[in-house]
C-alpha cells in the first residue's frame, strides 16, 4: 500500500533543490500543499529557508516532479511495494530514523513495512570475511533474533549476507537496506536472498532511492546511515582499516547508538578496524550476552551448558565445555578428560542425536548454537 503522502514525498525529492528539500519539507503546512501552491507561495517557502535563499522553483518544475511521482507510484503498485514517508507520523515511519541527519523523506519497501517499527540491531562487516567472521555473524544474528531483535544489514557480500542468512535460518526477522532501488537489487547475485527476505514473515527489503537507481559510491554512505538509524546499536564483526562498516559505526555514534565490535588478531587486516573501534570505546563482544547486556529488555536463550543440569549429565557438560574451548576432536577430548575413545564417542553420539552438537568434519565437532 502506498502512503497517502507518498506522491508528495516523491515529488518533493524530485525537485531540483538538493539539500534544500529537507527545509522545504519542514515548512510545508501540509504535504499536499506542494501540489497546489502558487508561484508566490513557492517563493515565500523558499525564502523562509536560509539554505534555499536565491533559489527559485517554477510551477512547471513542480508539476513535472508531481507527474514523475505519479508514474513512480504506479510502478511501485505494480511491484507490490509500499511507501512510508516522513509525513506519515510515528505509527508508520520509524521514529528512531528521524534522529538521523537529513532522514529519508521516504522509504520504498518490499515486504512487511511494520517491521521497521520494531527494535533492531545492525550487523555489518567485511565483504571479504574470514570463515570465522562468517560463522560469528551468522551465529550472533540467529541468537539476537531469538532474543527478539530484528537484524538489519546491507545485503552486501560477506558479513552482511551471513547476518541475513543466519537470521532467516533461525526463523527471525531481518531488514535489508539497499544502496540501490528496490527494483535494482545489488549485488544481483543476492536477488534470491532479497526475495526470501521480502517474502518471509516480518522481513523487508527497503531503499530511500527512486526506482531504477543503480548503486554508486555516494549511495552506500546514505544507505549506511539508515542501517544505523533504524537500530538500537551496530555490531561490527570484521572490518579492515578503510571499511565502509566503520562509516556505519561512526553514524551510530553520531545518532547516540551503541557500538559493538568483535576483537581479532593484531596480524589480520580484517580486524584492524574492529580492534580500533574497541580501542576507541566500542564494547568488545565475545558472546551474544555482551550485546544484550547493553540493550535492556532483551535476554539471550540459554546455551546447552547453561541449561538445567538434568538436561546434560556431568560428563556431557564436561565435553560441551571442552569443545567450546577449542577441543574439537576425539583425541583432544580424550586427552583433556582422561577418557577412552569409546567413552567420548558414546557421549558425542548422544549429543549429536539430540541436536546439541554438529559434526564439522571427520573428526571435528561444534556445539549447535540455540536459535
Amino acid at each position: 500500500m502506498i502512503s497517502p503522502f507518498g506522491r508528495a514525498a516523491l515529488a518533493l525529492d524530485l525537485l531540483p533543490l538538493g539539500v534544500c528539500k529537507w527545509d522545504l519539507a519542514a515548512l510545508l503546512e501540509a504535504p499536499d500543499e506542494l501540489e497546489t501552491a502558487s508561484q508566490e507561495r513557492l517563493d515565500q517557502l523558499l525564502s523562509s529557508s536560509s539554505s534555499a535563499r536565491g533559489k527559485r522553483l517554477s510551477p512547471a518544475e513542480r508539476d513535472s516532479a508531481v507527474e514523475k511521482a505519479d508514474r513512480e507510484v504506479a510502478e511501485l503498485n505494480s511491484l507490490g511495494a509500499s511507501l512510508v514517508t516522513m509525513f506519515d507520523g510515528p505509527e508508520t515511519y520509524p521514529g528512531r530514523l528521524l534522529e538521523c541527519y537529513r532522514p529519508p523523506l521516504f522509504l520504498q519497501i518490499l515486504g512487511d513495512a511494520t517491521v521497521l517499527l520494531r527494535d533492531c540491531i545492525a550487523i555489518v562487516g567485511s565483504r571479504k570475511p574470514t570463515p570465522e567472521g562468517v560463522r560469528a555473524a551468522s551465529d550472533l544474528a540467529g541468537q539476537l533474533a531469538a532474543a527478539g531483535l530484528v537484524v538489519v544489514s546491507g545485503l552486501a557480500y560477506g558479513i552482511d549476507k551471513a547476518a541475513h542468512v543466519g537470521c532467516l535460518d533461525a526463523g527471525g526477522q531481518t531488514i535489508a537496506v539497499l544502496g540501490s532501488s528496490v527494483d535494482e537489487i545489488y549485488p544481483a547475485i543476492h536477488g534470491p536472498i532479497a526475495r526470501t527476505i521480502a517474502g518471509s514473515a516480518g522481513g523487508a527489503v527497503i531503499s530511500e532511492f527512486h526506482l531504477h537507481t543503480q548503486p554508486t559510491v555516494y549511495t552506500f554512505p546514505q544507505r549506511n546511515r539508515v542501517i544505523s538509524g533504524l537500530s538500537l546499536g551496530v555490531l561490527v564483526v570484521e572490518a579492515a582499516k578503510e571499511s565502509g562498516s566503520l562509516l556505519t559505526a561512526n553514524f551510530a555514534l553520531e545518532q547516540n547508538r551503541e557500538v559493538f565490535a568483535i576483537p581479532g588478531s593484531i596480524y589480520a587486516p580484517q580486524h584492524v578496524g574492529t580492534n580500533a573501534l574497541i580501542k576507541s570505546g566500542a564494547k568488545l563482544v565475545q558472546s551474544v550476552r555482551d550485546v544484550l547486556d547493553e540493550l535492556p529488555g532483551f535476554k539471550a536463550v540459554a546455551t546447552p551448558e547453561e541449561r538445567p543440569s538434568e538436561v546434560l549429565s556431568q560428563q556431557e557438560q564436561s565435553i560441551v565445555g571442552c569443545i567450546q574451548t577449542g577441543c574439537t576432536s576425539v583425541d583432544l577430548l580424550c586427552e583433556r578428560l582422561a577418557c577412552t575413545a569409546p567413552q567420548v564417542l558414546s557421549v558425542l553420539t548422544s549429543l549429536e542425536l539430540r541436536g546439541l552438537l554438529v559434526r564439522r568434519g571427520p573428526d571435528s565437532f561444534a556445539i549447535v548454537q540455540p536459535r
